[in-house]
């Protein structure tokens, strides 16, 4: 997620829009195209599937093979998959809620579709080993529906993946319910707008102050000595491109925007000396008593929404923690990003398999989230 309304080549996932998707360092760089279908797939295929004389595997050429529509689970227990179209087939596995899938097929009350599965394979001279292959699958129709029927829950909203407090990070593929630091709650969009008016953006945005010349952006500082930035345009890892996005008056901090190979960042000078302040995740957002720093980021590649949180203190910032959601990702939408006059932030969210919309572009559906900071 980054969050300046600035769009370059490709997307803005969450916020500051840039040729690599924006963030703090933190975002792989990709077109729009290879991102789209980055949505949570772990179906979990047995290897060592049942013999079935009246349900055989059924191999399909992926190439020559019509995809008819896409379906997602609706259910939130997910769906089974099976060998056959009946509940007597071989079961490989189980989609989880808000999977895409490929429909190739229907029969009766079941849905073909093609996916990659894994068997065991025993050759003539009894060599072993295994086999993946494309294959006709079927899962039950009335798990499935439309991708508007993904939608966030409110277990949802505290299932994390990682916590890096202090410099330690627990990390958790699986996910765990974070019970600490925040309360997340939904809201419905009144409330939203009613808070959203009371929000305010620090950033003052004069970009035409100090216009790139070519590769160089330059930044003076009042001790006299300027602040250089060179942009290195080619297509490796030593890759960057540096942008001005404005300046902070209460901070005393030019804003710069850094693109590079495969991440990005928004990062606060000192307009003094030119000391780095801070390496922000995404487009910073100071709460209205500019006590606090946040970053909220939507990730296309883990799928995870990220939140990153710093404290300022007589000009210092200093982290406090950084939170992975595993089951939804903010707007891209800067304008739906938000620090309330209570205190809270309030962000526009998306399950995760349902940020993309049906045509791979960006959902504009959203639902709305309160975010409370804790005590401790």
């Amino acid at each position: 997620m980054n969050k300046l309304l600035f769009l370059p080549l490709y997307v803005v996932v969450g916020g500051i829009l840039s040729v690599a998707i924006s963030g703090c360092g933190n975002n792989t760089k990709s077109k729009v195209a290879d991102l789209r279908d980055s949505a949570k797939h772990e179906t979990a295929p047995s290897k060592d599937t049942v013999v079935s004389a009246k349900f055989p595997p059924l191999p399909i050429d992926y190439d020559k093979t019509k995809v008819l529509r896409n379906m997602y689970v609706v259910d939130r227990n997910g769906v089974e998959l099976r060998q056959g179209a009946s509940d007597d087939a071989p079961l490989l596995g189980k989609y989880p809620y808000g999977t895409k899938l490929d429909i190739i097929g229907e029969e009766g009350e079941w849905i073909a579709i093609m996916d990659r599965i894994q068997r065991d394979y025993k050759g003539a001279n009894g060599e072993t080993g295994d086999i993946t292959q494309w294959e006709k699958v079927y899962v039950a129709k009335s798990k499935l529906g439309k991708q508007d029927k993904i939608t966030i829950s409110p277990k949802d909203l505290n299932m994390i993946v990682s916590l890096r407090v202090k410099g330690k990070e627990k990390y958790d593929e699986k996910g765990h319910t974070l019970d600490q630091y925040l309360h997340l709650e939904l809201i419905d969009e009144q409330t939203f707008l009613a808070a959203r008016s009371s929000a305010k953006d620090y950033m003052i945005k004069d970009t035409l102050s100090y216009k790139k010349e070519g590769k160089i952006l330059e930044l003076p500082l009042t001790n006299g000595k300027t602040l250089t930035f060179t942009d290195k345009d080619i297509d490796n890892e030593l890759e960057s491109r540096y942008f001005y996005r404005g300046h902070y008056d209460f901070l005393n901090a030019f804003a710069v925007e850094g693109n590079y190979w495969e991440s990005s960042d928004v990062r606060l000078f000192d307009r003094k000396d030119g000391h780095l302040i801070v390496e922000c995740g995404d487009y910073p957002l100071f709460s209205i008593d500019k006590k606090y720093l946040l970053t909220l980021h939507a990730d296309p590649y883990e799928s995870t929404g990220d939140l990153q949180l710093f404290h300022v203190k007589q000009g210092k910032v200093s982290p406090l923690f950084f939170i992975s959601f595993k089951e939804w990702m903010p707007t891209w939408k800067p304008e739906l990003m938000f620090w309330g006059k209570d205190g809270c932030i309030y962000t526009a969210a998306n399950h995760v398999n349902g940020y993309w919309g049906e045509e791979g572009s960006l959902s504009d559906r959203s639902q709305f989230i309160r975010i409370k900071l804790l005590e401790y």
